[in-house]
């Protein structure tokens, strides 16, 4: 994820395609009873929202297509930490077709102590074994060779950008993790577009509100947030920045399971060659002594909101070290250990050959040595 973070594993992301449905006149639909019933759901996924209840909210939802499964157990699992206080679900007029449904769908909700949020969308809603399940936005479509790109109505010309950048970036962040090694046939990914801030941020958890432009989970697609104006240029390191999220989540089981700084980090250098090193801030906060401490970028849930450019930019640089001391092989032999469930020390000892204590001293070592040698002493010649 960028500013702040953070797929199903390169091995299973098969795309789950939609049925042809052809969606007759509301007045034809198959079941009078379908706006009753979907009204009917919808509550009780609200009721899920105030109360937490996990599966109470997943009952409801589709599971005809796994990554938006997925993005809605992030969802749903949220609810158990952070419930709403105030939750409600509705729909406008449905047009009905055999096991089809779709519409204007309105998300209202207030989380404790914060203002009320609303958001509304054209949704899906399927019939799967009789029953009414919740399906998510209806996207416009763009597809070609790997890519499926899913938008919010009007982005159809940047939807072609997004497919040429991709296409520019997913060779060289694959190489990086050294995933053409293992002879992996090229995937769909599914790649999604959110035409607002607000509709991003509501498609992770009702509790999100900090700003981002992009957005990654294992078994999750790619989402960013669109921006018009964006030319192919600017959209090459957002895509690269979160395909390497993807390539990650590969790497193993516990791949999610890594400091969040190491995550950013190596999302942040998969994106390098069409975004920036981070040289420059990591020079200027050793300079004020003002690197953190590893620990303190750990954990996205706990950190601070002070550092979190340093979990991306710390991080990075750190990802840059190893790279330079280790190689390639070295740094996805280190990722690897981490993403199959060692410990960063356990993982730092086994494939680099020294702790990470002693790791973490030698690159801040060197980067106060590049700090003070970029920044001569006053008076110095």
């Amino acid at each position: 994820m960028i500013l702040p973070r953070l797929l199903i594993s390169l091995a299973s992301l098969t795309l789950v395609p939609s049925p042809a449905w052809a969606l007759a006149p509301a007045h034809c639909a198959a079941d009078p009873d379908a706006k009753f019933q979907i009204e009917s759901i919808l509550r009780e996924m609200a009721a899920a929202c105030t109360a937490g209840d996990t599966d109470g909210y997943l009952a409801h939802v589709s599971s005809a297509d796994r990554e938006f499964r997925n993005e809605q157990k992030y969802f749903a699992n949220d609810l158990k930490k952070k419930p709403a206080a105030e939750c409600a679900f509705t729909v406008g007029e449905l047009k009905i077709g055999d096991g089809l449904a779709e519409g204007p769908f309105t998300m209202q909700w207030t989380m404790p102590g914060k203002k009320e949020r609303s958001l509304t969308f054209d949704a899906r809603f399927l019939q799967e074994d009789g029953v009414w399940k919740f399906a998510g936005e209806t996207w416009d479509k763009h597809e070609a060779p790997g890519v499926l790109v899913l938008c919010d109505p009007g982005l159809d010309e940047l939807a072609g950008r997004v497919i040429e950048a991709f296409n520019a970036i997913r060779a060289h962040v694959e190489e990086g993790f050294m995933l053409q090694e293992a002879a992996l046939p090229k995937r769909t990914q599914k790649i999604k577009l959110y035409g607002s801030m607000k509709h991003l941020q509501a498609s992770i958890c009702l509790s999100y509100s900090d700003g981002l432009s992009g957005w990654n989970e294992p078994g999750e697609a790619v989402k960013i947030l669109a921006n018009t104006k964006s030319g192919v240029q600017q959209l090459r390191p957002l895509l690269a920045h979160e395909y390497g999220h993807v390539a990650t989540f590969e790497l193993g089981p516990k791949s999610n399971h890594m400091p969040w700084w190491v995550l950013e980090g190596v999302a942040d250098l998969s994106a390098e060659k069409w975004g920036s090193k981070p040289d420059g801030i990591v020079k200027a906060w050793a300079k004020a002594k003002k690197l953190a401490a590893w620990n303190d970028l750990a954990d996205f849930e706990t950190v601070e909101g002070k550092w979190r450019g340093h979990v991306y930019k710390q991080g990075q640089s750190m990802l840059d070290y190893v790279s330079d001391r280790f190689g390639r092989e070295g740094r996805v032999k280190w990722l690897t250990a981490m993403s199959q469930g060692d410990t960063l020390d356990d993982a730092t000892k086994k494939t680099l050959g020294l702790s990470f204590e002693e790791l973490d001293n030698q690159w801040r070592a060197e980067v106060e040595r590049a700090a003070n040698e970029a920044s001569p002493p006053e008076g110095a010649k």
